[in-house]
């Protein structure tokens, strides 16, 4: 799964406005009411989501309604719960979400802004805070309240999603081999490359690391050739110089089951050049394929659009052919 945030300077603008915007308000607020730190901290959050996403009176009708039982009744946290929820309904419009993605993203604001009312409330409470003037108390409480409150915004800015080609890369063995390694790499360019992710070249380069991951698996064990054929060798002298019958057949059974182990491996050897050749021309066929697709356009634009149409058809015959080749080996 790739996770990535996206439209910074909105996000930017949310975070400047939102810290910048509940100072101002608190400031302003301070000599008129003791719940300057609260009241200026929503509206600051109100200010700084329209000055980043726009809608600004749906935002500030949000502040005023959550402000508004602030005023009204005593602020016990049922109270401030219920005004976090009005504002963080207000931040969650404009997002561009479905209705059940929105109303997540209303209750995460709504959680958020309640954490800031808490930070808000603590630092206007705190003994060590006593001994400020009251406007720096209440800059600072409403200011750690814009804070938090940025924290609301960020679902909005965050993208996840799910690339196969991606998840299959980060899966490959650590021991694999490193030219394997690198044709794979080589197909996960080509995917990374390509402006059209068809499901032509999505398969193609999953069946690249597909086999490359099950290649890793397959591996040469025991005696290396040189020493196999050390061994035969003396067994060859042995054999010849044995007079007893018994052990010259136990000595010729040993020759045999050597030979056979050098002939396992002269398969395996052939299998893993075999499959290193297919893999080699699929990748190949693939960067053949996303080349001449690249150059779609430019042939149509040239007004050659039907030659380059059939190439492209032709080599997406290849490439398909080139995948069931390797599939054989895999």
């Amino acid at each position: 799964m790739d996770l990535r945030f996206d439209d910074h300077p909105s996000f930017h603008r949310a975070a400047a406005g939102m810290v910048g915007g509940a100072a101002a308000f608190g400031m302003a607020l301070h000599p008129m009411m003791h719940l300057a730190p609260l009241v200026g901290g929503v509206f600051g959050i109100a200010a700084g989501a329209a000055w980043a996403y726009k809608k600004p009176i749906w935002r500030l009708a949000g502040a005023a309604a959550a402000t508004t039982p602030l005023l009204l009744i005593e602020p016990t946290w049922p109270v401030l719960a219920l005004g976090a929820a009005a504002l963080g309904v207000t931040l969650a419009i404009g997002s561009g979400t479905r209705a059940l993605k929105g109303a997540a993203l209303a209750m995460f604001g709504a959680t958020v802004v309640l954490v800031g009312m808490w930070v808000a409330s603590r630092i206007f409470g705190a003994a060590k805070t006593h001994d400020w003037s009251g406007w720096t108390r209440d800059v600072a409480a409403s200011s750690a309240m814009g804070i938090v409150g940025v924290l609301a915004m960020m679902p909005r800015h965050m993208r996840a999603s799910i690339d196969p080609v991606r998840a299959a890369h980060k899966k490959l063995p650590l021991s694999l081999d490193a030219e394997v390694r690198g044709l794979c790499d080589r197909s996960v360019a080509i995917w990374a490359q390509a402006k059209d992710k068809n499901e032509l070249l999505r398969d193609g380069v999953l069946k690249t690391l597909e086999v490359a991951a099950k290649s890793a698996g397959v591996e040469t064990k025991g005696p290396s050739n040189e020493d196999l054929a050390a061994r035969a060798a003396d067994l060859d002298q042995r054999i010849a110089a044995a007079t007893d019958d018994e052990v010259k057949q136990q000595y010729t059974s040993a020759r045999a089951a050597l030979e056979d182990q050098r002939k396992y491996r002269e398969k395996i050897r052939s299998s893993r050049e075999r499959m290193v050749a297919r893999l080699h021309n699929h990748v190949a066929a693939l960067e053949k394929f996303q080349l001449a697709a690249s150059g779609l356009e430019a042939s149509r634009v040239a007004s050659e659009g039907a030659p380059a149409v059939k190439q492209l058809d032709e080599l997406s015959a290849e490439v398909a052919a080139s995948g069931e080749a390797l599939a054989e080996v895999g």
